[in-house]
């Protein structure tokens, strides 16, 4: 378990409002409206940003400049992110194996593949 602070990638929090997603980030690259489970994303350089309804609800990173508070970011090793985070849970999900920590009060987590000696990507999930 992990705060829930600590739940975030590029300085954007679950439960942030589309006005503070762009005062922290400025106007996204491009939006998409897909017909899913989050139906709207903004996309910039380093996160994708996920909403439902009109808060955040979904976060992605490739990008070594999306980090958490901490300073986990894509392309650090997994040694970091134990030194930062302690040991994760190890989950088998439909779309594979993945690292987790779950937010503290929160039912949101961080999501990191499962995958090589690197950490790939990090995605907030969150429960519906």
């Amino acid at each position: 378990m992990i705060p829930a602070s600590d739940v975030s990638i590029a300085g954007v929090a679950i439960g942030d409002s589309p006005a503070q997603v762009r005062s922290k980030l400025g106007e996204p690259n491009t939006t998409e409206g897909i017909p899913d489970y989050l139906p709207l994303h903004y996309n910039y350089p380093n996160v994708r940003v996920s909403f439902d309804g009109d808060v955040v609800a979904g976060l992605f990173t490739r990008s070594a400049s999306g980090c958490t508070p901490k300073g986990l970011c894509p392309g650090d090793s997994l040694d970091k992110m134990r030194r930062l985070y302690g040991e994760p849970l190890r989950t088998d999900r439909e779309t594979g194996r993945f690292f987790e920590y779950y937010g503290v009060d929160l039912y949101c987590w961080l999501q990191i593949p499962d995958q090589g000696d690197k950490v790939l990507s990090i995605y907030v999930a969150c429960q519906p």
